[in-house]
């Protein structure tokens, strides 16, 4: 069984004592980033082989609604139920989704097998999180989140040449197929060291169904946007889902049983704070992630691989950064530490915007090696405020919420730079074979990329607020007996 005691204060996150958690968080962090890369690779090869092109964003939005909702499930099941049977039914849920995939006949069944893996995938990731806030040393965090960051430049790096080369030589279908070792690998874990039950004594509330059909009712929404061409029903949709996101978020914060820590996006606390954060810059991310490929190959003539591994640059810096900041270990170097990252990405955006405009390809690439570098320096951190400065009681349903809030915040970001890209005309003028005009890619491209550098410079302003007094009195004990 995983320990929760730091006997050891020399031990790390490869050491006997806590290798199991580091294992687990290298395969399910690599399986979420490899599954969520892949789709882009071999999408194309699959409406080749089953037809239905019309629905192909769909093999990427239910894969986000999936994992957006069973991350959010994650902390409150894992309250209910303990973490091994949760863990051993969301990766006997991915096998499931796995194998549907890959002997899929039909691009409807491909699609609800890309939901089964979100669902297993959001729930995986999200329950890994709650287990390293259960059983990890606080001094511990920065080394296995910077591990994470490792694993997602590797997994961008690798996953198109790797998807790629099965796609060619072998079969798409192999892509799902992969999963099916991993699974075994962490069903064994999961019996090994996780607890058998929750080791809460209290009665089992009601399942708040109301408030995950809000949830799901508000993903699936914001999924159509994809597909929208006019603007005012994008604007429409985008007003819709985000009034069922906050009915949903007014309802749970009242709940005595919940799925989102209470005081989540609250402004008076650095857990509130760090949330806040997390949210903003997933959003603001997604203008980059969207377009950014396309945009590279519609200005400079490149080809998909250069693009892919030039907009990778930033993963790379990022891993970079974030193995530099996870070696602080005093508050106040943590806080400024996350100033820097913001105002870094926030500059970031600024130079792509600037270079999009401009055409200066240097710059876009100086552009996003920055970023990459605010992102490092800051997100590993954040997410260590989160988990150090939830209370007890919530650290379970605060720790599963993080993945959640960041892929709702992408999913949101996605909508809203589809909106923008209509409105700016980025589509204008092109014609069959032809992504963007250099024309539109430029001044269109430049002012969407723009439009998402709001997001983190509200993070900038909200970075402001940190503080080196811990949110309440369990924080600065916990602090005192991990030092």
């Amino acid at each position: 069984m995983l320990t929760t005691a730091d006997t050891d204060p020399k031990a790390g996150i490869f050491s006997t004592a806590f290798l199991p958690i580091t294992l687990m968080n290298i395969l399910v962090v690599t399986s979420h980033a490899v599954n969520g890369f892949i789709t882009t690779v071999i999408a194309p090869s699959i409406v080749v082989d089953l037809g239905g092109r019309e629905l192909m964003f769909w093999l990427f939005a239910l894969f986000q609604v999936g994992s957006i909702s069973a991350g959010v499930m994650a902390g409150n099941f894992k309250v209910r139920f303990g973490a091994r049977p949760i863990f051993v039914a969301a990766a006997t849920l991915l096998a499931v989704g796995s194998i549907m995939g890959g002997l899929a006949n039909s691009l409807a069944l491909v699609i609800l097998a890309r939901g089964l893996q979100g669902l297993a995938e959001g729930m995986l990731i999200s329950l890994v999180y709650v287990v390293i806030a259960d059983h990890l040393p606080a001094r511990l965090l920065p080394r296995i989140f910077a591990l994470s960051s490792t694993l997602w430049s590797v997994a961008a790096a690798a996953t198109p040449l790797f998807a790629g080369l099965l796609t060619q030589y072998v079969s798409w279908r192999v892509a799902f197929l992969f999963n099916l070792p991993l699974v075994l690998i962490l069903i064994l874990l999961a019996y090994k060291f996780l607890p058998k039950a929750t080791q809460s004594a209290d009665e089992p509330k009601p399942f708040p169904v109301r408030r995950l059909l809000l949830l799901v009712a508000a993903l699936l929404i914001t999924g159509f946007a994809g597909q929208m061409t006019n603007t005012g029903l994008l604007a429409l949709i985008i007003a819709a889902s985000s009034t069922l996101m906050v009915v949903f978020a007014a309802l749970d914060q009242k709940a005595a049983e919940r799925f989102m820590p209470p005081n989540l996006f609250s402004l008076r606390t650095n857990m509130g704070r760090s949330f806040t954060m997390l949210g903003l810059f997933s959003v603001g991310a997604s203008g980059r992630t969207v377009y950014i490929v396309a945009l590279l190959q519609s200005i400079w003539f490149m080809s998909p691989l250069a693009a892919g591994y030039t907009a990778a640059s930033l993963a790379f810096s990022w891993t970079l950064a974030a193995w530099t900041s996870n070696r602080i270990e005093r508050m106040s170097l943590r806080i400024a530490f996350i100033r820097m990252g913001a105002t870094l990405i926030m500059t970031g955006g600024l130079l792509s915007a600037f270079a999009v405009w401009q055409g200066y390809f240097w710059l876009v690439l100086a552009g996003l090696i920055t970023t990459g570098l605010g992102y490092g320096s800051s997100s590993p951190l954040i997410r260590q405020i989160i988990i150090t400065q939830s209370p007890r009681q919530h650290k379970s349903i605060a720790s599963g919420a993080m993945t959640p809030i960041q892929f709702t915040g992408a999913v949101f970001g996605a909508a809203i730079a589809g909106f923008c890209a209509i409105a700016f005309g980025l589509f204008d003028g092109a014609v069959a074979g032809e992504i963007f005009t250099v024309e539109a890619a430029r001044n269109a491209g430049a002012a969407l990329l723009m439009v998402f550098t709001a997001f983190p410079a509200l993070g900038v302003l909200i970075s402001l607020g940190l503080t080196t007094t811990p949110d309440h009195e369990e924080v600065e004990q916990e602090s005192e007996a991990l030092a």
